[in-house]
């Protein structure tokens, strides 16, 4: 288990990755993430125009929830993360986490796993694979 903190204006994609690489953590679920998100960028897989749908919030929201797994594409380290957040009017807004800067904190809980998560391309996007699977 590894305990993740991301402090203030930092970059929340750069500082997991690096810290992924640094730890050589390939494959691991995320299994709690909650804090601050600004300058963040969510989005809704369009299943009919097979695309994403994506909007971008400036203001800082409360992190409910962060959960998702780190595995490889195409041999490099890729986070695939699902949030939750809420504005200052309460109401809550929540999808694919594409990119986002930290308002004062995030505290993250990575579960490192043994079995070798692999994202291949598939129909409309890439599906988890693990090593071994056909």
């Amino acid at each position: 288990m590894l305990f993740l903190r991301i402090d203030n204006n930092e970059d929340f994609f750069d500082i997991l990755l690096k810290v992924s690489e640094k730890e050589n953590i390939t494959s691991a679920i995320i299994l709690s993430g909650i804090g601050m998100l600004k300058d963040f960028e969510i989005g809704y897989f369009n299943i009919d125009k097979k695309q994403y749908e994506i909007a971008f919030f400036e203001e800082p929201y409360e992190l409910l929830s962060l959960t998702g797994n780190i595995s490889l594409k195409d041999d490099k380290i890729s986070p695939h993360l699902h949030v939750a957040l809420a504005g200052s009017d309460k109401n809550v807004i929540g999808g694919h986490l594409f990119k986002a800067k930290v308002c004062n904190t995030v505290e993250l809980f990575i579960k490192i796993i043994q079995i070798e998560l692999i994202r291949k391309k598939g129909e409309f996007f890439r599906p988890l694979n693990w090593r071994g699977e056909q």
